[in-house]
């Protein structure tokens, strides 16, 4: 059987359930994040408001610019970020031996994959990227490097999400897809 676990990474990763919301904040949990600006925290928000991930010290990075990110300590390349940095630990887990292929992540509306989140800026990279994806839709999503053979594939991902408006963004979920055999 094949399954996909989702981790905010931080100082002990906390699993996001399946009612769960990644947060994307200003300063704190439940912080606005200011329209045209990238978040300064990332949280594991669950079905009933509560910071699942408090305890956690979650791991937050940062848009600066195509290259660039922040994860806590400046302005640095994002090729640089270490495997234990990126914001996401997303675990595909399957009972046999399997390869994974043509894997793809991004962010859409949460209802068709082909459209853009509403009222979002989305940035995504893959561990050891070069340069963020302005991932938006199934079109335009971050390719992942195919992974050998194994029952466990880990994939790290940063994210970073900007509001084009004021308010709740609703319309606006993360996917990732892929291949195995």
């Amino acid at each position: 059987m094949a399954t996909f676990t989702w981790y905010l990474q931080g100082t002990t990763d906390t699993e996001l359930e399946d009612t769960d919301k990644l947060q994307f904040a200003g300063a704190a949990f439940d912080a606005a994040v200011t329209v045209s600006e990238y978040q300064d925290t990332t949280h594991v928000e669950s079905s009933v408001g509560a910071n699942d991930s408090s305890a956690n010290t979650p791991n937050n990075v940062k848009y600066i610019a195509s290259g660039t990110g922040d994860w806590g300590d400046g302005t640095e390349a994002l090729a640089d970020i270490l495997e234990a940095e990126c914001t996401l630990d997303i675990l595909f887990s399957h009972g046999s031996s399997v390869i994974t292929e043509n894997a793809i992540f991004y962010a859409y509306d949460g209802t068709t994959t082909t459209a853009v989140p509403t009222g979002v800026t989305f940035q995504a990279a893959e561990l050891a990227d070069a340069a963020w994806t302005n991932a938006e839709g199934s079109a335009a999503a971050v390719t992942i490097t195919d992974d050998a053979t194994g029952t466990d594939h880990h994939y790290f991902i940063s994210v970073s999400a900007s509001p084009e408006s004021v308010g709740l963004k609703e319309a606006f979920k993360l996917r990732i897809e892929l291949t195995y055999a």
